[in-house]
């Protein structure tokens, strides 16, 4: 049996081409790498050489994935997460950090970091880890304090303190609503590029839920892009692709800086809400306590019960 070194691709490869393929841009990758746009050219032909197929179609200032990119796209970034996320988890006990605390990608990149520099100017003393998606069961034993999590508040062995409700709406940039003619009603969604995920959280609304709580039928399939991430899509809305469906707090700031829009103003409240999550059987860390108080406030839902 050959060796897994002999079986893998170039490592320093894989991690440039997983930049290339999220951006669908070298120049982006080789911006995010710090390195040139020829180191990541080089680095993408290796890997294609590799493996024996073309990963990228290249066109005149744009790249897209080959359906084989595609599936190499997923594998690439489940294993590169997988790793990342095996790293975070034995840094926890030794990183130094006063608190940890876990959520999403999503979460924490569309809501929490833009919030956690007022924190750090409250408490300047006190250092945060950010941790995305370690299981709800890690909590404690593995020195995350405090987690994010989306779902109907029943989680064993922890205290749910509520954050917020979350309001499903559609979402576009103001680009593609000038390029439509403007949707003014729910029927004009019918003629959208609509924006899915292939997979989703089983809490998220999807598409086809959304539409029919306002007895209307899902739009053509041939009118749709679909996703692997919801990072991916959300980026593909701000570009322009078309049209998704967002949760309110998450999109908030992206409505206020531009560059999203709501098309139109009708929201679908979601059953499920936004939660921190605590250790049920220990005691909060006085630093971790700040935090939590904080973050509730922040949120808009602290109770200091």
């Amino acid at each position: 049996m050959r060796r897994l070194r002999d079986r893998l691709p170039p490592l320093n490869s894989l991690v440039v081409f997983e930049a290339a393929a999220r951006c669908l841009s070298f120049t982006a990758a080789s911006e995010e790498l710090s390195v040139t746009q020829a180191a990541v050219s080089r680095q993408i032909r290796l890997l294609e050489d590799h493996v024996g197929v073309m990963l990228f179609k290249r066109k005149h200032r744009a790249i897209e994935l080959t359906s084989a990119g595609k599936e190499f796209q997923k594998a690439i970034t489940i294993g590169l997460e997988h790793i990342a996320h095996a790293a975070d988890d034995i840094r926890i006990e030794s990183d130094g950090a006063d608190i940890t605390i876990s959520s999403s990608v999503t979460f924490a990149s569309y809501w929490l970091m833009a919030r956690i520099a007022k924190f750090r100017a409250q408490f300047p003393e006190i250092d945060v880890r950010l941790v995305a998606s370690a299981k709800v069961r890690d909590l404690g034993p593995t020195g995350i304090d405090l987690a994010v999590r989306y779902g109907a508040g029943i989680w064993d062995n922890v205290v749910a303190d509520h954050m917020f409700e979350n309001d499903i709406f559609p979402v576009c940039s103001p680009d593609y609503l000038k390029a439509s003619g403007g949707l003014n009603d729910l029927s004009d969604l019918q003629n959208a590029t609509l924006l899915k995920l292939n997979q989703s959280d089983r809490n998220w609304v999807r598409w086809g839920t959304w539409l029919a709580h306002f007895g209307i039928d899902e739009a053509i399939k041939n009118r749709a892009l679909y996703f692997d991430h919801y990072m991916l899509l959300i980026h593909a809305a701000i570009r322009g692709e078309g049209v998704a469906l967002c949760g309110g707090r998450l999109a908030e700031d992206l409505i206020e800086r531009g560059e999203l829009v709501r098309p139109i103003d009708v929201a679908l409240k979601s059953e499920y809400s936004f939660y921190l999550l605590r250790p049920a059987n220990q005691a909060l860390r006085p630093h971790a306590a700040s935090f939590r108080e904080w973050l509730l406030a922040e949120a808009g839902g602290f109770d200091s019960s």
